[in-house]
């Protein structure tokens, strides 16, 4: 190397300053880029569709290549914004697989969701250690009495509750077998007015259904890149009832879900990846926005009928909790 481009030895100031900077940067975690395989895609009204676009991801100042690496899994957690999750059990999941619907409904059946309750079915059970039960083609009624019959239970030694509908819907509404009942029913007898021995525990509300009948036409985002490679002490005191639920949407309010007959839908599609990947590492708020990223970067519709074809969905996330939630796993 030529003198004149040697660096000069720090000084004491300067050595002083790195170690304190280097110190302050093991208090944030660097996520790595989330690498995820092309998937297609079908309206969830029935339109059969399929497609896939690249994952692209903005680009971001390189922390860790300037000031040093940093695990991709260190995080700043403090456990008095932590849920518990030390319970003996992690608590009940109840899936709604709501395939075939009466001729009154002139709803047609939704072939791939079989795979979709196989998939939920799964996640739950082997990678969120829930107890999950698992309810084909039910009746508006007997969705209704299920629920109700589950919130009547004792859940002093689970953790939470899960509850998960594979359906047809609308905005406000999903679909039983026989009709539809209102969303805000379904759940009511969770709250911690019916539910005492849930009060202050996370209730999980995932939806694959549409909720509209608009499709999202997608823009273009012209300053994108192509994603890299890789596969695919006990207080007395008062809280909301509506509290410490979180609900997740397969859609935005107003649009239709697309899923695919043979693959399932986009959604659970992406929850089941990355679940299974991350599901026990990351925080849920974490998990569901790497999901919204995924369905909308990773699928895009295509179809014979040009009105269907080309479309995006994004997932919605509305969230009431009011802690941080780890599936931190049980022994």
């Amino acid at each position: 190397m030529d003198k004149s481009d040697a660096m000069p030895p720090p000084t004491k100031s300067q050595e002083k300053a790195r170690s304190s900077l280097s110190s302050d940067l093991n208090l944030f975690s660097a996520n790595g880029s989330l690498g995820a395989t092309s998937s297609g895609g079908a309206v969830d009204s029935g339109y059969e569709s399929r497609g896939s676009i690249g994952s692209p991801e903005t680009t971001e100042p390189n922390v860790s290549a300037s000031l040093g690496a940093v695990s991709s899994h260190q995080r700043l957690v403090d456990e008095a914004h932590c849920y518990r999750m030390d319970h003996r059990r992690r608590g009940k999941c109840i899936i709604f697989n709501n395939k075939d619907f009466d001729a009154s409904t002139e709803m047609n059946p939704r072939p791939g969701s079989d795979l979709d309750a196989k998939n939920m079915y799964d996640v739950f059970q082997s990678v969120l250690q829930f107890e999950v039960e698992l309810f084909h083609n039910q009746t508006t009624m007997e969705m209704l009495q299920r629920v109700a019959k589950v919130a009547a239970e004792n859940h002093h030694d689970r953790d939470c509750f899960a509850l998960v509908i594979l359906s047809h819907g609308r905005e406000e509404f999903v679909y039983g077998r026989n009709g539809f009942v209102k969303l805000s029913m379904l759940i009511e007898p969770l709250k911690g007015n019916g539910c005492p021995s849930l009060i202050g525990k996370p209730k999980l509300i995932f939806i694959q259904a549409c909720r509209g009948e608009q499709f999202d036409q997608g823009v273009n985002v012209s300053d994108a890149k192509p994603d890299d490679e890789r596969p695919t002490a006990e207080k007395s005191y008062k809280i909301p009832t509506e509290a410490d639920f979180v609900y997740a949407f397969s859609s935005a309010p107003g649009f239709f879900s697309f899923r695919n007959s043979t693959r399932g839908s986009w959604f659970i599609q992406a929850i089941t990846e990355i679940f299974k990947k991350h599901g026990t590492e990351l925080e849920l708020m974490q998990l569901l926005t790497r999901v919204n990223r995924k369905v909308a970067y990773d699928f895009e519709s295509k179809s014979d009928n040009k009105e269907h074809s080309g479309k995006k969905q994004i997932p919605s996330i509305v969230s009431l909790l009011t802690k941080e939630l780890y599936f931190t796993k049980k022994k």
